[in-house]
């Protein structure tokens, strides 16, 4: 703990920059994954999302759902939607086109470094950028949790559901929950005989009903990855847990074990 505390407070130095005031939430937060199941919810559960702020994540601007659901927040952490590519272009381009609403996007604030995507944002003024410290923050819990509330960093941000919790905590939310958070990535690996992994991911706006991936990495890489976020989605509850707020996972079928379960 020693160790990871110092190489925290490194990381924070070098890494981390004043990220402004956050707004202030007043309602209950829906974060909502990317996960097939979010497809039931949207259709035959749409009351679940009433009266709650709802954060959209990853390519959800380019769903038919994306107009509907007219998310109060957007969150993106992968690089690929801040560098030059059919991802970024994609994705972007569809927030900029569909967004008439007044909507909050948070980035990482490394991603402040590439104009491209800025340019394209700032198309649209319907859309405050606002940003967010993703620096790997571990070490001693008391230590932890009080630059999680500082905002100078997070639990290891592996998955984007962790940076939109902590957001959340940040903007005073008491109570988050989780829809389309599956997170059952370990069913849906296999390795073929030419030992590549191939992972059958599936998302709740793809055209198809999955989405065959095979990955550059090896099996033990990908599985250490798992860890990590699995690991994080525990130091996220409890730091939610010592501000007095909760995170309710309402999705059938998670294999995320951190958070109280709710059924829609």
């Amino acid at each position: 703990n020693f160790g990871k505390t110092i190489e925290s407070c490194v990381k924070i130095l070098i890494q981390s920059r004043p990220i402004g005031v956050y707004p202030e939430g007043s309602k209950n937060l829906l974060i909502l994954g990317n996960g097939p199941s979010l497809n039931e919810v949207l259709t035959n559960k749409q009351y679940f999302l009433e009266n709650k702020d709802l954060m959209a994540v990853n390519k959800a601007s380019t769903s038919d759902y994306y107009e509907q659901i007219r998310p109060k927040y957007y969150l993106l952490m992968d690089p690929l939607f801040f560098q030059k590519g059919k991802i970024m272009e994609t994705t972007i381009q569809s927030m900029v086109d569909k967004t008439t609403w007044t909507m909050d996007l948070f980035v990482p604030i490394k991603a402040r470094k590439k104009k491209l995507w800025q340019s394209l944002i700032r198309k649209n003024k319907n859309i405050t950028i606002r940003w967010f410290n993703s620096t790997p923050v571990e070490g001693f819990q008391s230590f932890a949790f009080s630059c999680y509330k500082k905002g100078w960093g997070m639990p290891r941000p592996r998955n984007v559901l962790i940076p939109c919790m902590m957001v959340g905590l940040h903007m005073n939310y008491s109570k988050i929950y989780l829809a389309g958070a599956e997170n059952s990535w370990l069913k849906e690996i296999w390795v073929d005989d030419d030992n590549l992994v191939n992972m059958d991911l599936a998302h709740f706006y793809d055209k198809k009903s999955t989405e065959r991936n095979v990955s550059p990495l090896r099996l033990h890489q990908i599985l250490e990855s798992m860890v990590i976020a699995f690991k994080s989605y525990h130091s996220v509850e409890k730091f939610s847990r010592s501000l007095g707020k909760e995170i309710i996972n309402t999705t059938e079928g998670s294999f995320i074990d951190a958070f109280k379960r709710e059924k829609i």
